[in-house]
């Protein structure tokens, strides 16, 4: 016998009454928000620290009724990552900027890759940050097309027509670079 996990409006209904059962949302989540933090920040410290903030306030969120039902729970979420995010930024804009300048390189960049990802890092910097965004969202999030059309106010099929182009913009610059 197969068995169904819950979906997240019935997670979020049973959090409401006892926030014990947040830890399946949790679960779900924890994974694509850090990965997506960390994408964006850098630091694995900071993308820890962010991520405990965003599911801290998501559970205030869900006990005090701030989260809408039949909404999208993965958008919401991510918002609140994104509000996090903006807040560390507008606290230490400069201090983060030093710090990428700082990092050290990691053993990916020091093995047989590290002009793949060096290219692929110069090709996403040419793209807008809209298009940056939904890589990332995509990718580093995992979040699904529905889940990105919620979070941007977009269709989902504008969604997935924007992300066809940006790959195919990204493969065709990637194959001119190979010849």
């Amino acid at each position: 016998m197969i068995q169904t996990l819950p979906n997240d409006d019935t997670l979020v209904e049973n959090a409401r009454h006892d926030p014990d059962a947040f830890a399946a949302l949790y679960q779900r989540y924890l994974t694509p928000i850090y990965r997506y933090l960390l994408v964006r920040l850098g630091n694995p410290q900071d993308a820890e620290d962010i991520t405990s903030k965003v599911f801290t306030e998501a559970l205030e969120g869900i006990v005090h009724q701030r989260y809408r039902e039949n909404g999208n729970f993965a958008a919401w979420l991510f918002t609140i990552a994104r509000r996090r995010l903006i807040d560390l930024y507008r606290q230490r804009p400069a201090v983060l900027l030093e710090e990428a300048a700082l990092l050290d390189p990691d053993p990916f960049d020091q093995i047989q890759f590290s002009d793949n990802k060096t290219r692929l890092k110069e090709l996403l910097s040419q793209l807008d940050e809209d298009k940056q965004e939904l890589m990332r969202l995509r990718f580093a999030g995992g979040l699904s097309f529905a889940e990105i059309a919620a979070l941007e106010g977009k269709s989902e099929a504008a969604v997935k027509m924007m992300t066809y182009r940006t790959i195919q913009w990204l493969r065709e610059n990637w194959e001119a670079k190979n010849v």
